[in-house]
């Protein structure tokens, strides 16, 4: 056991002494957690100071590209100065006085780009990246805000080494994009049925396929056609018929490689269209699909253009303008080398046999897109008309021969008239060439709705298309659609000669001892004439402000305006609307006459006018199958084709508009933002 002498005392402190001891523990605590406090502080400072600049370039981004987008103004897109004005205004709301966050403090730019871009969004590598444009460029539809501003002064000066001096930088892009849709055509007319199966025949048939014309001509395409303009065809169904998505149809790269051949895309509407259109629509259009043999592909970006994140709800063509271009586009020959025989029965039984060719120059164009970008413009064409009358040559002569007789039977034998019929041509054929140059229409401004305005406002302006008449004389067999020989506005058919120098008796040496009442030599023709029809240039139209919303299927859709006006609803006042006066194509076929010589005198100058007289009874029957070309064909033909001449007819279908986007944040000069 431990004794007494062993045991240890231990003194235990007062309370007083153990107080003491707290308090300098306390007092290092506090040491060591002011520096963590201020390290939080100025952390946080950072954080709060960033998220400001972030949210200041995200609003001027937003603001901004409404100005530059035209959204907010007439339509136009803004210059560069009013799109920093609009950056500024916004900045300064929310800088709340604070000179750190003034407009000339931070909008001076990131890594060399400056503090305010405007451009457009573009797909590169399957993301969306900005690019930037010059002011006045059309296609401008986003914009970029590069902020940068210092770092907050630290809590604590010695903290300034780690966290004073720097720069914090915010960038914002933001997009918006507003857009119209529209077509200029020729409106309705009414036509003949053969005319109308005798185009799609040409456009959906291969060459000399006489099958498909048949098919094509046993479909009751002219009773249904209006049912064909009254289907409005969506983008989104044109996209299920080509089999892509709308967001392929955005991307420049697809739509240049999508080329499918027409009766697939036919047979594609037929199926994608559903419950958008009537049965006997659908019937039509299947039909259309059997019995289309062009094996051409269509190039679908000549027709669209740029799309641009358009919705799939948007509608954007009636389904017969549709059928008309995708035909055109599909046999479109830049070079004009291939010209397609249409089957069209205008022959007129023992005095002509007419040939009618049509070649596309270039297909047309549906307008699509954002103010000061879209355009609509109708096809660019030729079309020869190759008339054959050899069968009138051999009656002509024995007819000039008969009346000659007739007339100077009534002079009597004794005039001694001599007298001789010369036909020219060794064939009678007449051509008509039209060359076009098709009409086009612009949007140039949009202005998205308001709180003034629950619609938004269309302007358009159009053009009429130009055209080119040409009538003279061929060489070969119309079939194979010869060129035209128009060195000369007349073309010669006869040359009648009367020799009157000695009317009566002659003496034993031949002298003439009768009258001399001259001799004189009669050329006879046709008067070939065409005429051109000039453009009117782009004039504008007036506003169209009457829409009716329409709820898109997909609550992400932007919301779509359906202009009203649009068949079948009836026309309202300001859609569609028309240019110009017609002007209708002018080509006439006379008959010309010449005389040279001394002339004759008396009775026998009546008998150059009675021979003109016989001479165009016999040739009225060209000479009206001729002169009313443009009524029975041309005219109504190129109404098929959505061309008008002297006059364009504008329709606005749809508007989509789109609230501003944020599209991204990222830093240009970065890695992460090419």
């Amino acid at each position: 056991m431990p004794t007494s002498s062993d045991r240890v005392t231990r003194r235990v402190s007062p309370p007083s002494q153990q107080r003491g001891a707290v308090g300098v523990f306390m007092i290092i605590s506090l040491l060591l957690l002011v520096p963590i406090l201020a390290l939080a502080i100025n952390i946080g400072q950072l954080y709060y100071a960033q998220r400001d600049l972030e949210k200041q370039a995200t609003l001027a981004a937003l603001s901004a590209v409404q100005v530059a987008s035209g959204c907010a103004n007439d339509g136009t897109p803004g210059l560069l100065a009013a799109v920093t004005a609009e950056v500024t205004r916004i900045i300064v709301i929310n800088s709340n006085g604070d000179p750190a966050t003034a407009p000339a403090t931070v909008v001076t730019g990131i890594n060399g780009f400056p503090g305010v871009e405007i451009g457009r969004i573009v797909s590169t590598s399957g993301l969306r990246v900005f690019s930037s444009l010059p002011e006045n460029d059309p296609r401008i539809t986003a914009v970029r805000v590069n902020l940068t501003r210092p770092q907050p002064t630290p809590f604590l000066i010695p903290f300034n080494a780690i966290f004073g001096g720097g720069l914090l930088y915010a960038s914002a892009t933001a997009q918006q994009a507003a857009q119209g849709f529209f077509n200029v055509g020729s409106g309705l007319l009414s036509v003949d049925g053969g005319l109308v199966n005798g185009l799609l025949g040409a456009l959906l048939c291969a060459p000399g396929d006489a099958a498909c014309q048949a098919s094509i001509a046993s479909l009751n395409v002219l009773d249904s056609r209006q049912g064909l303009i009254d289907t409005q065809v969506s983008l989104g169904e044109l996209a299920l018929a080509l089999g892509v998505t709308v967001e392929d149809l955005s991307d420049p790269l697809t739509l240049a490689a999508l080329t499918p051949v027409l009766p697939d895309v036919l047979g594609g509407l037929a199926t994608s269209l559903g419950d958008g259109a009537s049965d006997s629509v659908v019937a039509l259009l299947q039909g259309l699909a059997n019995a289309a043999s062009n094996p051409n592909s269509v190039p679908i970006g000549q027709l669209l253009g740029a799309i641009n994140g358009i919705g799939g709800d948007t509608p954007v063509v009636n389904l017969f303008d549709l059928l008309i271009a995708l035909g055109q586009a599909s046999v479109a020959d830049p070079d004009g080398i291939t010209p397609l025989p249409l089957d069209l029965d205008l022959d007129v039984p023992g005095v002509a046999s007419v040939n009618t060719f049509l070649t596309v120059l270039e297909p047309p164009r549906l307008g699509m897109g954002r103010a000061g970008e879209a355009e609509a413009r109708t096809s660019q064409i030729r079309l020869q008309v190759r008339v054959e009358a050899g069968t009138l040559l051999s009656g002509l002569q024995a007819a000039i021969e008969g009346l000659l007789s007739g007339l100077l039977n009534l002079l009597g034998t004794l005039l001694g008239l001599n007298t001789s019929v010369a036909i020219l041509p060794t064939a009678l054929n007449i051509g008509v060439d039209v060359n076009v140059a098709g009409g086009a229409a612009r949007l140039d401004q949009l202005r998205c709705p308001t709180s003034g305005s629950a619609d938004p406002v269309a302007s358009l302006s159009a053009s009429t298309a130009t055209a080119t008449v040409a009538v003279g004389s061929f060489t070969g067999a119309a079939a194979s659609a010869p060129a035209l020989n128009t060195g000369s506005n007349s073309f010669p058919l006869a040359r009648v000669s009367i020799d009157a120098t000695c009317v009566g008796l002659r003496g034993p040496f031949g002298n003439c001892l009768g009258l001399n009442l001259g001799s004189t030599v009669l050329n006879v023709g046709l008067g070939l004439t065409g005429v051109g029809v000039g453009a009117t240039g782009f004039s504008p139209l007036a506003p169209v402000t009457e829409f009716t919303p329409s709820i898109p299927v997909n609550p992400r859709t932007p919301p779509i305006f359906n202009a009203d006006g649009v068949s079948p609803n009836p026309p309202v006042a300001a859609n569609p609307q028309t240019i110009a006066s017609p002007t209708s194509v002018d080509l006439s076929l006379d008959l010309t006459s010449s005389q040279t010589g001394s002339g004759l005198v008396g009775i026998l100058s009546g008998l150059v006018a009675n021979l003109l007289t016989g001479i165009t009874n016999l040739l009225d029957p060209l000479l009206d199958l001729v002169n009313g070309l443009a009524t029975a064909l041309i005219d109504p033909l190129l109404s098929l084709l959505g061309i008008q001449l002297g006059s364009a007819t504008v329709t606005m279908t749809s508007v989509q508009t789109a609230q501003p986007i944020l599209v991204s944040t990222c830093l240009p000069g970065t890695a992460a933002c090419p």
